[in-house]
């Protein structure tokens, strides 16, 4: 009987060592893989005829899974971007000129084994006055092919937050100060560092990291970049903060809308529910 005591409080110690600070773990992560010279490449090869590309197996964050981001737009290319959230639904950014495309148009994703798969992109619908889209496809994506999920509504408890109320003009709200490590993409497809260090009037500001050598990693936006996916790492799982909305303005790196603002106004145009991450593994901040 005490050997089973013992054994029952060995595996209560375990599971609570098992719990991680989430940005230490984050960082943790990063610089495991943050080798010197290392390939930013989610793509090394590309064929015209039939379309397709190869999945680069030198990329620095082949660990996580990108299968859900577009590798292509037809008309736009690497412009624009797209993020799947649903099986059928994409994340874009409502400024780019999707719509001027010949409709519908054609958008590409890739699983891990270099295999190409081809949607049309039948409807886009802005989620109110925001520069959130959601695109439908034909189909529902190959299995193979990832759902991107959402933080959920109390993703603060696992981060030092500063919250500041205010009431401008009648407009009241809450600013939020803190330091997000994020993985983010661009049009070229190469993937860089960033912190999320502001989020305000559903509005999140991407700037380079505070630590190194992670600093070394960020990138500076292009035009073209808009519509291209921020990420958050949650273990080996990428969780989907949002799309880029401009990175002008003098930001250091750029400004997109804040996703999970904006979920129920989502969640009615797609009909369901987002995925949401589980954070359950992580250490609360107090």
């Amino acid at each position: 009987m005490n050997y089973l005591i013992l054994i029952l409080m060995g595996l209560i110690f375990l599971g609570q060592k098992v719990r991680t600070n989430w940005i230490a773990g984050i960082k943790s992560s990063l610089l495991k893989i943050m080798q010197p010279g290392a390939d930013r490449r989610l793509f090394s090869g590309f064929t015209q005829s039939p379309i397709g590309w190869v999945r680069n197996a030198a990329s620095w964050v082949r660990s996580f899974n990108w299968t859900g981001t577009a590798a292509g737009i037809m008309g736009l290319g690497g412009v624009g971007g797209g993020t799947l959230i649903t099986s059928r639904h994409v994340l874009f950014a409502n400024h780019v000129p999707y719509r001027t495309l010949p409709q519908p148009f054609d958008i590409f994703f890739v699983n891990a084994d270099s295999r190409t798969f081809t949607y049309k992109v039948t409807s886009i619908q802005q989620v109110g006055t925001t520069d959130i889209a959601i695109g439908t496809l034909d189909r529902a994506v190959d299995s193979s092919i990832n759902i991107y999920s959402v933080l959920p509504y109390n993703w603060t408890d696992y981060v030092k937050v500063k919250k500041e109320a205010y009431n401008t003009m009648g407009v009241k709200g809450v600013k939020l100060t803190l330091s997000l490590p994020v993985l983010y993409g661009n049009q070229t497809k190469m993937i860089a560092t960033g912190d999320v260090v502001e989020i305000d009037f559903g509005k999140a500001i991407v700037r380079s990291p505070e630590f190194e050598p992670a600093r070394a990693w960020a990138s500076q936006l292009a035009v073209g970049d808009s519509g291209n996916p921020i990420f958050v790492m949650v273990g080996d799982e990428l969780v989907l903060l949002g799309a880029w909305h401009t990175g002008s303005n003098g930001m250091d790196v750029g400004t997109f809308p804040w996703l999970i603002d904006y979920r129920p106004e989502i969640e009615a145009i797609i009909g369901m529910k987002l995925r949401v991450a589980d954070l359950s593994g992580l250490d609360r901040i107090a």
